[in-house]
């Protein structure tokens, strides 16, 4: 019996560390977060109104956002309707008739009662606003009341 035939054996441990290291470039990558953190929101959706001029779409992209900017596309087209109703409106007084200009005064009152509506909705707001300042601030409240009542006369 030699000297190595003399000592026990080691027990058979599996080495998980260098397992990992060897088979991962970086080991601690198990517990990372991943790298692309993006994912689509309500794909296909547009919030907020969002509009996308490029040079593939407009041949001014600069200029169009520019006049974006200061005139939004429904004061634009609405200018446009209140000067077609003028001209439909002339029209038929003079007895020419159009399915189209049917078709256009329908949506004019549409757009006129989505308008009546959002400024009804915009007064119950300021309703709630004033009792909210009634109950908190009665001294502003007395300021911006008598505001208002200047105003309606």
């Amino acid at each position: 019996m030699n000297a190595s035939d003399s000592q026990p054996s080691k027990p058979l441990v599996w080495d998980w560390p260098s397992w990992i290291k060897g088979s991962l470039a970086n080991p601690l990558d198990v517990f990372a977060a991943p790298q692309n953190l993006t994912q689509p929101i309500l794909p296909g959706w547009t919030v907020g109104g969002v509009v996308n001029v490029t040079e593939q779409n407009s041949s001014a992209p600069d200029t169009e956002r520019e006049i974006l900017a200061k005139q939004s596309y429904g004061r634009q087209l609405g200018c446009i309707m209140d000067a077609l109703m003028i001209l439909v409106a002339q029209q038929e007084k003079e007895g020419r008739k159009a399915p189209a200009f049917d078709k256009l005064k329908q949506l004019d009152r549409q757009i006129d009662g989505i308008k009546t509506q959002a400024a009804a909705n915009r007064l119950d707001r300021l309703t709630a606003d004033l009792a909210t300042l009634k109950e908190n601030d009665s001294k502003e409240y007395d300021r911006v009341a008598a505001k208002l009542r200047a105003v309606l006369g």
